[in-house]
């Protein structure tokens, strides 16, 4: 019954999705005499147990084809067709009281599936699972049944396992940016390996313990160098795979930049790890799936994310082994030594590792408790290898007798000292002879010394007829190379290179240096080994074949240089951009040329005048695009801030021995800012559309730059009109996240991070200013903390202390607080947190034990009136070098406590410093910021007083230092503590010496007050945080100089601080309205100081001022048939003005309509002719007729309770006005304001909701359609939802309008909606592009993306002014300035409909989303 009761089971698991997961394990299922049918004998035992007392209904589902057992039957065929059945029927009957019978016969045991194998067994109902022993038939039979079930299983599985391993390595591969290459090494070097060899090291009894040690261990292998220790690492490798070990291998190589970094060697052992464990798989790939760009990341971040997140928290159930060769070639080897003590630690690890060094050169010995064995290989350990090396060639020598071999065999043996490079050099040479005393003569003559050897090389070398040019050429690539060349690479380098055509590298390096380089099996050309480098580059070696490393790699900078200057490199001809569009196919050398060219700059002589032209050539010509399109599609725009970064250094060298005069040095010390700047204000662009480097991106940078100059000035391309600006101002980036309110801010040397209201804490890098990270606080983000060392990092909000190990992204401490947390600081190397919060309370949290270890009160030990007096801060700072804690309160006294002793310190007054009067109330205006000076010697803290006073303390003897007037809410020094930034209300930045407060420089407003600052960890920039931005700024004033050259009078012209900048636009009055005129040939705005001012169109050119009222203009409106213009100001006084053009200029007639309506006005609407006026204000519409005599008003509507609405005039018919107000719509007559539909007016249907507010309507596509923005709400920032209807549709007679389907994937794609220029509809979309739609040229779901405006334009917390005009120039308000944006609609790329979105709040129809190439939904 057993198996009927599994059958039962089986389905129940199937139909389940509890126990899904339980069914798909079950593969096979074996039936000993199971009544599938039922049995005949259960009749009888029924019969039988009637007789008994007690009910028994299992009896009864026995019987043959009973219910349960036909239901079952009927079910189980529809889930079993995958399962392997074995059925096995009994053959002999069994005993029982009142006869023998069968239980179970044949045709009911089995089932008769074709899925199904049957079998008898020569047993009876009892014994068909009951066996004598082994060798019992039956056995056997159910055994060699399981046997072939499992070896069938186990095929499956195997070659399942290898479909999914070639899938999920081309994963890996893809994220870790890794391949099968080093096993190719490895097979390499195993193969060069003679049989027999390295056996020594086996046996030896140290590498046994390390091998089956209980305890994991680290075993350290030095030697000289070409002793065999690569040969020895595969030996070890090969070893340990023979023995079934997980073993993951690294062999380093100083000659390739690839295999020299422990980037790449951690990337490449997590990529084997994976491969080899499944839970290693998964945890690699879900690191890389939140990380896309782990691979190109610093080797910390690649360690935290990938091996303290993942790897090493994985339980491993066997040993791991690690072999690691050639720690000496890792560039920053001394950095991986802590990290594989760690790896031994968390995971149990073996590592063998090999070196030049031996263990106790390295510092961390003494720090780990790691258990070292430590091994030096001797000349006698490996004299065994070498003997069996000489015996395997001796046969290629030149013949001898046995007598001279046997002494020619000791003598090579004996010279050798262990070093196998010597001996397979000196049967090279002993190859080239081939007599018995030119082999003496060899033997007696080559030296012991490798030195020796490599000089006796080059002088052999220096006396070929021919190849010396080609070989010196070869050996400097080589030598100089950021990595080994592959032969193609190389063949293409040397043509540029030596000016001459050659056939054939292999056949070059052969016969020309043959001893000294070769080709690997993976056509990399490789020098014999890294002492071989060592030697070329010794300055005494007296050569031509030397290789001073100046001239070396002057000599590949030049030749890259002449490849990225030639016609492979040109710019396009086409204006698409395209981020699939990778262009023609180039040369094998584009990718080293375009990399490696400013690592060979960095070591080249900054004096060197013919490297300077040649960069000028390059930076001046188009070809430099191209260059940085090539880099931006690699997704590495480090490469473009590394270029910057030597360029700035290489002229800083130079200035130091020559002036920095000439028009090369202009240019390229204007592209070492250019660089920079394109990383950090165009980088997400680049990254999305590298294409836009062509004709986008230079058009916006300022005037004086040299994307600017050099490639905007195309008659065809973008022209950007009208601004100022000809420098790159001091913000070096904006941030800009339109969804997020940004609350805190806090800077390492790697990220800084912005904590937000939302509860996200986005990590950034401070390379290049994109994200890295989002960690999630769950509730309003106040504080944010990074530690003393930069793995941890801390935030508060409300209620909630929450810390993170950053090497894991994780989550590790989560602290309840009863107060608010005002500041938070570690101490003890990060063992330690320190909160202050509201209450008076000092919180310490132990890290390691997440324990709170010391909750006081600071204002405990007051009595009366001062405990009194302070009662609820409202704000404090931490100085952890002095251990002091700040506190101030309102129009109080600043309270100083002593971290160390808990006791009070004192109390400052602005007046007298120190005050021995506790709790005396502030003479006229509290304190309401401060911070201390960090660094060395930290004992000054700065306060900013409500009535605009700074003032700073010296905490050491309690006198006031300075003071000056700053206005100053924010405050915040740099981490050298020698300057101090403050930030204002109205969102203006000045930078102070911290000591002495003098001004070093101030940065102009650009909104309202800045929420947040900090400093650099290099001390060279401050961030600021504000509404939704996060902006960057690095004044030249903030390079400081040594506080005794500073003081001195003898200061550089090049080195001299920046002075205070005068703030210009400061006093200019912000932009307040736009409007067009004569189709866009010309433009009038207004300010907030009442004027309008006209501008042209053409040129950008401010023409003349036309008008003032005495407040802020609010609202422009023009009616171009009668040049009329409305003008509505801050006092709610409309007025309409006739602009009249005469032969010097315009003039503006006095006003024909001058009114104060005495509510805020909405909107104003003149109708064609400008005979009516409507006024729309907050409580009622009014329309107006207009004459030169008199005005008068016409008609009323009172509002009530409309809510928001909005008029336009009919595109179709000029002589009436459509009204939007939720989702109404209504007909009104232009002359009488009488309204034409019926009273419910015209539904917008579509699910357009009644709570939505009407943004603004637009006639487009000349009048056919009008678009309409809504909004949830009419705030600045708030994303609009935008619907197109048919304009035939608003009607007098319609009672309903439905949105037209075809536009309907525009709904949320649209931040502001530009206009239209009859043709097409103008958008900025969410990405920041300027995006259109044509209805001639576009299909469905599609627009066309022209050009981006820069990060910092759309920074601002005002409505967004931008307008179109007819010949599509757009117009953009900028501040205080009017961009005028020519040709930018003619440079497009399509962007299309991709998967299905989410469903609008504007519809009730799931409708498809829009996905631009290059983004992310």
């Amino acid at each position: 019954m057993g198996g009927l009761v599994i059958k039962r089971a089986y389905i129940l698991a199937q139909q389940k999705d509890s126990f899904a997961s339980t069914a798909r394990r079950i593969q096979a299922i074996f039936f000993l005499a199971t009544p599938h049918r039922g049995s005949d004998l259960a009749q009888l035992l029924t019969k039988i147990l009637n007789l008994s007392p007690g009910q028994r209904p299992f009896v009864t589902d026995l019987h043959r084809n009973s219910f349960a057992i036909q239901s079952i039957n009927d079910e189980f065929p529809r889930y079993c067709q995958d399962l392997q059945l074995f059925s096995f029927y009994e053959t002999l009957p069994i005993s029982y009281s009142v006869g023998k019978r069968i239980v179970v016969d044949k045709d009911l045991a089995i089932l008769n599936y074709v899925n199904e194998r049957t079998a008898y067994l020569n047993a009876n109902h009892r014994d068909v699972c009951r066996y004598a022993n082994q060798n019992d038939p039956n056995y056997k039979a159910v055994r060699n049944a399981l046997a072939s079930v499992i070896d069938n299983f186990r095929t499956r599985q195997t070659v399942s396992k290898r479909e999914i391993d070639k899938e999920q390595r081309r994963c890996l591969d893809t994220y870790l940016s890794t391949t099968d290459a080093l096993e190719d090494d490895f097979m390499d070097i195993d193969a060069v390996r003679m049989e027999g060899t390295c056996q020594w090291l086996l046996q030896k009894q140290s590498f046994l313990d390390w091998r089956e040690a209980a305890n994991t261990e680290l075993y350290w292998i030095s030697a000289k160098p070409a002793t065999g220790k690569t040969i020895t690492s595969g030996r070890v490798i090969n070893h340990l795979r023979s023995l079934n070990k997980d073993c993951a291998f690294y062999f380093f190589n100083h000659s390739d930049k690839n295999k020299s970094t422990i980037q790449s060697f951690l990337l490449s052992v997590a990529r084997q790890m994976a491969v080899t464990h499944t839970e290693s798989f998964n945890v690699v790939l879900a690191v890389c799936e939140q990380n896309e760009n782990l691979s190109q990341a610093d080797y910390r971040t690649i360690w935290r994310k990938l091996f303290l997140e993942g790897l090493l928290k994985v339980r491993y159930v066997r040993s791991q082994y690690w072999v690691i060769d050639g720690l000496d070639e890792c560039r920053n080897h001394s950095a991986i030594v802590p990290l594989l003590f760690k790896v031994i630690e968390y995971c149990a690890a073996r590592i063998l590792l090999t070196s030049r060094d031996r263990f106790r050169s390295h510092p961390q010995s003494e720090q780990s408790r790691v258990r070292v064995l430590s091994e030096t290989i001797a000349a006698e350990d490996t004299r065994s290898d070498i003997a069996l090396y000489l015996k395997a060639s001796m046969d290629h020598l030149p013949s001898l007798d046995q007598e001279d071999r046997q002494i020619m065999f000791h003598k090579i043996l004996d010279k050798s000292a262990g070093c196998f490079l010597w001996v397979k050099l000196v049967l090279q040479e002993l190859g080239r002879v081939h007599t018995s005393a030119e082999i003496r003569q060899v033997l007696e003559d080559v030296p012991a010394d490798m030195n020796q050897l490599y000089s006796r090389i080059l002088d052999g070398m220096s006396t070929a007829p021919r190849g010396k040019v080609l070989a010196k050429a070869i050996l400097t690539w080589t030598v100089c190379s950021v990595r080994p060349l592959t032969t193609e690479e190389l063949f293409h380098a040397l043509i540029i290179d030596i000016e001459d055509s050659i056939d054939s590298v292999e056949r070059s390096i052969a016969s020309s240096c043959g001893q000294l380089v070769y080709v690997d099996s993976h056509s990399y050309v490789q020098l014999i080994h890294q002492t071989a480098r060592d030697y070329l580059l010794q300055t005494d070696v007296h050569s031509g074949f030397g290789i001073d490393k100046q001239v070396g790699h002057k000599r590949l900078a030049l030749t890259c240089l002449h490849f990225l200057n030639g016609n492979e490199m040109k710019r396009p001809r086409h204006r698409k951009l395209s981020m699939t569009n990778a262009g023609k196919e180039r040369s094998p050398f584009v990718a080293y040329a375009s990399f490696s060219l400013f690592d060979h700059v960095a070591h080249v002589d900054a004096t060197d005048e013919e490297v300077i032209s040649a960069l000028a050539r390059f930076m001046g010509s188009s070809n430099v695009l191209a260059w940085v399109e090539f880099i931006a599609r690699s997704s590495n725009l480090t490469r473009l801030v590394h270029a910057g970064n030597v360029l700035r250094s290489f002229l800083h060298k130079r200035s130091r021995e020559l002036a920095p005069l000439g028009k090369d040095i202009a240019l390229l010390d204007s592209w070492a800012t250019d660089l920079l700047r394109l990383v950090t204000k165009f980088g997400k662009e680049l990254l999305s559309s590298p294409t836009s480097i062509y004709y986008v991106i230079p058009p916006f940078c300022p005037a004086e730059s040299a994307p600017r100059k050099l490639f905007a000035a195309s008659v065809r391309g973008i022209t950007v009109l009208g601004l100022s600006a000809t420098k790159w101002d001091d913000c070096a980036s904006t941030i800009l996240e339109p969804k997020e309110q940004f609350h805190a801010l806090a800077c390492s040397d790697k990220f800084f991070a912005v904590g937000t209201f939302s509860g996200n804490i986005v990590l950034y890098s401070t390379e290049t200013c994109q994200e890295t990270q989002r960690l999630r606080h769950c509730e309003p983000v106040r504080l944010v903390h990074f530690g003393q060392t930069t793995r941890f990092l801390a935030a508060a909000g409300a209620k909630i202390v929450r810390t993170w190990d950053l090497t894991t992204n994780q989550q590790v401490w989560e602290f309840k607080t009863p107060q608010l947390c005002m500041s938070l600081a570690t101490t003890e190397g990060d063992e330690l947190l320190l909160g202050a919060l509201k209450g008076n309370n000092l919180a310490v949290w132990h890290l390691t034990s997440g324990t709170l270890l010391d909750y006081s009160t600071w204002t405990e030990d007051l009595e009366g009136k001062q405990a009194h007096t302070f009662r609820r801060p409202i704000a404090a700072a931490f100085c952890i070098d002095s251990k002091l804690l700040a506190v101030i309160y309102r129009g109080q006294d600043i309270l100083l406590w002593d971290l160390e002793r808990d006791a009070l310190y004192d109390t400052y007054n602005r007046m007298a410093g120190a005050s021995p009067m506790l709790g005396r109330r502030a003479a006229d205006a509290g304190a309401i910021a401060l911070t201390f000076s960090r660094g060395a010697g930290a004992n000054l803290l700065a306060a900013a007083y409500s009535d605009g006073e700074l003032v700073i303390f010296d905490t050491s003897d309690g006198y006031v230092k300075s003071l000056t007037t700053a206005n100053a809410h924010i405050l915040a020094s740099s981490p050298d503590g020698r300057t101090l930034a403050a930030g204002d209300g109205s969102g203006k930045l000045q930078i102070f010496d911290f000591e002495t407060l003098k001004l070093l420089c101030c940065i102009p407003s650009t909104g309202y007050g800045i929420k947040e600052l900090q400093f650099s960890d290099d001390n060279l920039q401050i961030l600021g945080i504000r509404g939704s931005h996060c902006r960057i700024w690095d004044p030249v004033a903030l390079v400081r100089q040594d506080a005794e050259d500073e003081s001195s009078d003898a200061v550089s012209l090049s080195s001299t601080p920046q002075e205070v900048q005068i703030d210009i636009t400061e006093d200019i009055p912000l932009i307040t309205a736009l409007t067009l005129y004569e189709a866009g040939e010309m433009f009038l705005c207004s300010r907030e100081d009442g004027s309008i001012h006209l501008y042209e169109t053409k040129s950008g050119r401010h023409v003349q001022k036309l008008l003032s009222h005495a407040v802020s203009i609010l609202a422009l409106f023009l009616d171009e048939d009668n040049s009329a213009l409305c003008t509505t100001d801050l006092s709610s006084r409309v007025m309409v003005h006739r602009l009249v053009r005469q032969t010097n200029g315009w003039k503006i007639q006095p006003a024909v309509f001058d009114h104060r309506i005495g509510v805020s006005v909405n909107q104003v609407l003149l109708n064609r002719g400008s005979t009516r006026l409507l006024v729309s204000s907050t409580t009622s519409d009014m329309l107006w007729s207009i004459s030169a005599n008199a005005s008068e008003m016409i008609s009323t509507i009172q509002k009530e309770d409309r809510g928001a609405s909005r008029w336009t005039t009919h595109p179709r018919h000029s002589d009436q006005l459509i009204l939007i107000a939720g989702n109404i719509a209504h007909l009104y007559d232009w002359l009488t304001l009488s309204r034409l539909t019926n009273t419910e007016g015209i539904i917008l249907e579509g699910g357009v909701l009644p709570e939505l507010m009407i943004q603004s309507i637009t006639p487009c596509f000349n009048g056919s359609m009008i678009a309409t923005a809504f909004k949830e709400s009419l705030g600045a920032r708030a994303k609009p939802k935008l619907l197109l209807w048919d304009s035939s549709d608003f009607n007098v007679h319609a009672t309903s309008c439905v949105p037209v389907p075809k536009y309907h994937f525009l709904a949320d794609q649209v931040q502001v909606l530009i206009g239209s220029n009859r043709q097409k509809l103008v958008f900025l979309h969410g990405s920041g592009w300027v995006c259109s739609v044509d209805p001639q040229a576009t299909g469905l779901g599609h627009f066309i993306r022209h050009f981006f405006f820069p990060a910092d334009w759309l920074s601002t917390d005002a409505p967004l002014m931008i307008q179109i005009t007819r010949k599509s120039d757009i117009i953009f308000v900028k501040r205080d300035e009017v961009a005028v944006v020519k040709r930018g609609l003619e440079t497009s790329e399509m962007g299309s409909v991709g998967d299905v979105g989410k469903l609008s709040s504007l519809t009730d129809v799931r409708r498809p989303c829009l996905a631009v190439p290059g983004e992310s939904q």
